[in-house]
C-alpha cells in the first residue's frame, strides 16, 4: 500500500477467475480510472489510502463514479 504506482491488473484478473468470493484490491491505486478499471475486472472493493490523503483521488467523486458502474 501507499506506492501510488499502478495496480497489478494481471494478478487481479487471475485471482478473480480463481475464486467465487469477494476480492479486495490493494496497493498502487493513485487515480480514479484505476478504481474504475478494477471494478470492471471484477474486484469487489479496493483499499485506497495514500491517494485520498494526497488528494489524488477525491473520495466523494470516487464513490459517485463507482456507484454509476455498480462498483
Amino acid at each position: 500500500d501507499g506506492t501510488l504506482t499502478e495496480p497489478n491488473y494481471s494478478a487481479i484478473i487471475e485471482m478473480v477467475a480463481q475464486t467465487d468470493g469477494h476480492l479486495i484490491a490493494a496497493g498502487g491505486i493513485s487515480e480514479l480510472d484505476q478504481l474504475l478499471r478494477l471494478a470492471e475486472l471484477g474486484a469487489s472493493g479496493a483499499v485506497v489510502g495514500t491517494a485520498i490523503y494526497t488528494g489524488d483521488i477525491d473520495l466523494a467523486e470516487a464513490v459517485d463514479a463507482l456507484s454509476q458502474v455498480g462498483g
